[in-house]
């Protein structure tokens, strides 16, 4: 058994990182386990707001930046309605080289390749054992092992998860795939109810998926060779990535006394918009601010107030939403300030309970319009 560490962390994905990276500015000795080598590959969508990164993290993402976006397309019954992007507020990113990025950037240790296999708590701390044969101490654990959290499953915590589904593929940037999709990201809500496909611009690579809150089997997959077709991507020989994404209630519970979820683990996905970059590195950072303060519900409470609260009426815009998709999209997609709120969401710099407030003020008009729309359809 080796010496205790203040903090094990499980899961070197952008929660894990970042947790890792504060932990170790703080003074705190950290060990942060992956089951995989590092850097590993992970498929993801890998959109991420410029000023988000420059508000966290006091060092350059410029090296693992793949695109800076120029433009929003939304795609819904064969229309596409293209919204210029302002101030290079979004970038794409590979999430191997970005998550290695702030992992490396911690002043923390780092074990590869190693699984967590049982965890267990006392009054003064964890003990994890691992596929190597090693036994490690600490006072306490961050688990941002994803949303099939080990660590989740061995204290107990989201044992009524909800999840959604989501599956994507990367292929290789022709010219004349440059030439269409170099600096625009593609939303795509036609074909399936409560969920929309994308396409988003690599430096290298297109990155193509498709994901639905509550898919039927093979809905997800299906979705996906149709968006393929439409835009003429082979993806022949493309190596497909299915993967859950969790969706979190208000009623679990993501801490015990000493175990800490963030990300992934804890189900902190935006239930609007399927983004869960923003809110891994947002959790990270309050885990550790409560690390160090030695205070685990001080977690439970920043996590409520500013993420799960926020949930709650983020899933009822979402549901709103997709059952009214087409009426919503006619009426907004072409407004730029309808993008400047997506935008502001992925940078977390509105909250949906603000966007809600400021629909409700503008309900009349947004009523008269909707009416207006669906006479000039008749």
């Amino acid at each position: 058994m080796t010496t205790p560490y203040d903090v094990i962390i499980v899961g070197a994905g952008p929660a894990g990182a970042t947790a890792a990276y504060f932990l170790g500015r703080a003074g705190k000795r950290v060990l942060l386990l992956d089951k995989e080598a590092l850097p590993r590959y992970k498929a993801c969508g890998g959109g991420v707001s410029a000023s988000l990164l420059k508000e966290v993290f006091p060092f350059s993402f410029d090296s693992v930046v793949e695109t800076t976006v120029r433009f929003v397309s939304y795609v819904f019954q064969n229309r596409t309605v293209t919204v210029p992007l302002k101030n290079n507020t979004v970038l794409t990113v590979m999430r191997d080289k970005f998550d290695y990025l702030i992992a490396t950037q911690a002043q923390v240790e780092i074990r590869q390749e190693t699984a967590v296999r049982k965890i267990s708590e006392s009054e003064t701390g964890v003990t994890v054992e691992t596929n190597t044969g090693e036994t490690f101490v600490a006072r306490y654990l961050i688990g941002a092992d994803g949303a099939n959290s080990v660590v989740a499953h061995q204290a107990g915590l989201r044992r009524g998860k909800r999840m959604a589904a989501a599956i994507e593929v990367e292929i290789p940037l022709t010219p004349a795939m440059r030439q269409r999709f170099g600096n625009k990201m593609f939303f795509i809500f036609d074909d399936v109810l409560f969920g929309y496909g994308w396409i988003f611009p690599k430096k290298d690579y297109l990155s193509i998926g498709a994901g639905a809150f509550e898919p039927r089997p093979g809905d997800v997959q299906d979705f996906l060779q149709r968006i393929a077709k439409k835009y003429d991507l082979s993806l022949e020989n493309a190596i497909t990535k299915g993967h859950p994404v969790p969706i979190f209630t208000r009623h679990e519970k993501l801490t015990t006394e000493r175990i800490l979820l963030i990300g992934d683990a804890a189900g902190l996905v935006d239930p609007f918009t399927g983004d869960g970059i923003r809110l891994a590195i947002k959790s990270g950072q309050l885990a550790a601010q409560a690390v160090v303060a030695e205070n685990v519900r001080q977690y439970a409470r920043q996590v409520f107030w500013k993420i799960t609260l926020n949930h709650t009426i983020g899933m009822v815009l979402s549901r709103t939403f997709f059952q009214f998709r087409y009426s919503f999209l006619r009426l907004g997609a072409s407004r730029p300030q309808i993008t400047a709120a997506f935008v502001a969401i992925l940078g977390g710099h509105i909250s949906y309970p603000a966007l809600m407030m400021r629909t409700v003020r503008k309900a009349p008009l947004i009523l008269l319009m909707l009416i207006k729309q669906s006479l000039l359809n008749i």
